[in-house]
């Protein structure tokens, strides 16, 4: 048991132009031969490349890595594709989440029971490293004690954990009574990849010191030679421009397939720094699936591209882009001119200008009023506490706060002064956002308000994000969609728990909302079992949320956008043939569909 943790004149003239002429053609020839030669090199580059990697038997992605890789270790913090986030090609979870159906499925697990105070989680006996060893409840225990003792992305989980057991495959995980909540367990239960303790505890070990552990030292494995996996694939080879992942043979997970191995022998994936360069690769048919935004998808069809549905939204929606509000920090401290922002988001034009129509219309709160969601959504309250894009009506709350305009139309606060400029940020590269970010600055400026739209690096981004140095930030929080959703939404935006002060660093509730009834709600809604119950309470919440903006909603966004060229492979999961997650065929549970794609002939 483990517990708590980027005459002459003429002649002359003529030799000047015959020596020019002469010039020139040798010019045009070399310029030709060059060409010649840069095609040349490009296609024997091209040729070497399929040699290795026969194209019908490669599965080419992008979208979730963007700079040269640096890391596979598990334990850092922002490792390389595909370690990162819930991508289950190499390490597989216990449990993972379908967000078709809302069912959580077995993995490594055969099956799992809860009760009120605990979730308990059968091992498949089947299941083996790729070096032939058995997966135990000792890998399970040890992984989730290195997440209690390094500061990993899942360290926070054990707050809601009291003590993890095993008896023989059964691993019980007992909730902590203080911080019972069972959504984010079983959340955390099916994200957590399990890793070999064979190989990690040796690492840990190296790297303690006295009572304590030397994280930094732990961080100097890189993962990258040979990994102990229990995934369909496992690393073969990467490069500053791919990450080569190569099947693993004697993959256990086989035997739930038929026996069948997934069709791809290699998945690579391409890296690229921007969304045009992903986007133009997949244009070419140089990538099969992509997750980068793709504008105008209808248009793709020329190019054998399109999305999981034939019609708008084209994406499966599955969260809520939102500007983060610096609400501690004046004039957004004021309640009255949150709202009034709220009224004055055009969000039809972000809708059809920026995301190519990838969203429904967007409806006040923060409940997705659709799939699994929709029963927590009340459209009574919509329309008596919501709000949309009015600009008169924004004129008149502002007006009514004792706001006021100056001769030349700019918005004044209430002491008479001219509102200084907002600035407005989102990372560098984001098209999609950086679009959503000018639309909403000509909406702002229809009210009279100044902005300073700022496109800036990831790292900086982030940066700002965490220590609250932001006025208004664009940021889409639950990427992924869970059991624990829209709670998880709304704990990462209204947790008064995970307040904390401009300049200390936050890495949930950025914009420092704090309401003490929200609290309340928050920590009631995880033990309610009763749909009428839970009913209530988001519809409650989802009160809270429309009348105090605590971030501003700008549309609906795919928890990944999910796209396919039918170039090279076909029989991708569709609208029309949900056999899998729309999920790019690596995350969670869609990577069944690894075993279903068949390759062009």
């Amino acid at each position: 048991m483990y517990c708590t943790y980027k005459g002459g004149f003429v002649l002359q003239k003529s030799r000047q132009r015959y020596r020019f002429a002469s010039l020139l053609v040798l010019g045009v020839v070399a310029c030709t031969v060059f060409s010649a030669c840069q095609e040349d090199a490009k296609n024997a580059s091209k040729s070497a490349e399929e040699s290795l990697y026969p194209r019908n038997k490669t599965l080419y992605i992008g979208g979730f890595d963007w700079a040269p890789p640096t890391t596979f270790n598990p334990l850092d913090g922002d490792p390389n594709f595909p370690i990162d986030g819930n991508i289950r090609l190499m390490y597989e979870s216990l449990l993972t989440y379908n967000n078709l159906d809302g069912s959580t499925e077995p993995m490594l697990a055969k099956s799992f029971t809860q009760t009120d105070s605990s979730i308990t989680v059968e091992l498949d006996d089947r299941a083996r490293w790729s070096n032939g060893d058995k997966v135990t409840a000792d890998d399970v225990l040890y992984t989730f004690h290195l997440d209690s003792i390094f500061p990993t992305p899942r360290h926070g989980g054990w707050q809601y954990i009291n003590r993890i057991s095993a008896n023989g495959n059964r691993i019980e995980f007992v909730m902590n009574k203080a911080e019972k909540n069972p959504l984010v367990l079983l959340s955390l239960i099916s994200e957590t990849s399990i890793l070999p303790k064979s190989v990690f505890e040796p690492l840990a070990e190296a790297a303690k010191k006295g009572n304590s552990y030397d994280y930094a030292k732990v961080l100097t494995f890189k993962n990258d030679s040979l990994p102990v996996v229990s995934g369909p694939y496992n690393l073969d080879s990467f490069y500053p421009d791919k990450i080569v992942l190569k099947r693993v043979e004697n993959y256990w997970g086989n035997v739930k397939h038929e026996g069948r191995a997934p069709a791809p022998l290699y998945v690579i994936h391409s890296l690229y720094t921007s969304n045009n360069l992903f986007n133009n690769a997949m244009t070419k048919g140089n990538l099969d699936v992509s997750s980068i935004f793709m504008p105008r998808i209808w248009e793709k069809k020329r190019d054998d591209i399109r999305a999981w549905s034939l019609k708008e939204p084209y994406h499966y929606p599955g969260s809520i882009p939102t500007l983060f509000i610096a609400t501690t920090t004046a004039p957004f401290n004021d309640v009255a001119f949150r709202r009034a922002l709220a009224h004055a988001i055009n969000f039809e034009k972000i809708k059809s200008i920026a995301v190519s129509n990838y969203t429904d219309a967007v409806r006040p709160g923060f409940i997705l009023p659709f799939n699994q969601e929709a029963r927590y959504f009340n459209e009574e309250d919509a329309e008596k506490f919501g709000y949309s894009y009015d600009i008169e009506k924004a004129r008149k709350i502002l007006s009514y706060a004792g706001y006021s305009w100056d001769k030349d139309g700019k918005l004044q606060s209430p002491d008479g002064k001219l509102l200084r400029t907002l600035d407005l940020e989102c990372p560098q590269g984001w098209t999609d956002w950086e679009d959503v970010i000018k639309i909403v600055a000509e909406s702002f400026k229809e009210l009279g308000i100044e902005t300073n739209q700022r496109f800036v690096d990831y790292g900086e981004w982030d940066k700002d994000l965490r220590f609250g140095k932001f006025d208004l930030l664009m940021k889409t929080q639950t990427a992924d969609l869970s059991a624990a959703t829209p709670w998880t939404r709304f704990n990462q935006v209204m947790s008064g728990k995970d307040a904390k002060p401009v300049g200390e660093e936050a890495y949930s509730n950025q914009g420092r909302f704090s309401d003490p009834s929200a609290d309340s709600l928050l920590n009631l809604i995880p033990s309610l079992t009763d749909t009428a119950a839970l009913q209530t309470a988001y519809r409650a919440l989802n009160r809270i949320f429309m009348e105090k903006i605590p971030v501003l909603p700008l549309m609906y966004r795919p928890s990944q956008f999910y796209q396919f060229s039918t170039k090279h492979w076909t029989n991708f999961p569709t609208e029309e043939n949900p056999y899998a997650p729309p999920q790019a065929l690596v995350i969670g549970a869609s990577i069944k569909a690894l075993w279903e794609i068949k390759p062009i002939q």
